[in-house]
């Protein structure tokens, strides 16, 4: 299993398999070869190749494979705040525009 707090950038042989546990939110780049990414409870087929990413949209077990011979990937985890550290949300009002004379 992988486990990251910083972007890292992996090589993975063909057949090599990099398990990514709780990674929603983590963004897949693929940076040479093709690598094929399933989500657990997901029937999706996801392929990405070299110069693609890929978002990670569920919560549980990812895998991401190299298919057609090596590949080169970069993962990138999240950023996460602390909530106390979030800033309030504001509601900002649209513009109102001026009616025009008929």
């Amino acid at each position: 299993m992988v486990c990251l707090d910083a972007p890292s950038r992996i090589h993975v042989r063909r057949g090599g398999v990099l398990r990514l546990q709780e990674a929603e939110g983590t963004v897949v780049t693929c940076h040479a070869g093709a690598v094929w990414v399933t989500l657990e409870d997901d029937p999706r087929d996801i392929l990405i190749e070299a110069g693609e990413s890929f978002v990670i949209d569920r919560r549980g077990l990812s895998l991401v494979c190299a298919i057609a011979g090596p590949a080169e990937v970069a993962i990138a985890p999240p950023a996460t705040i602390a909530a106390d550290d979030a800033a309030p949300l504001e509601t900002v009002p649209a513009p109102v525009s001026p009616a025009r004379a008929a």
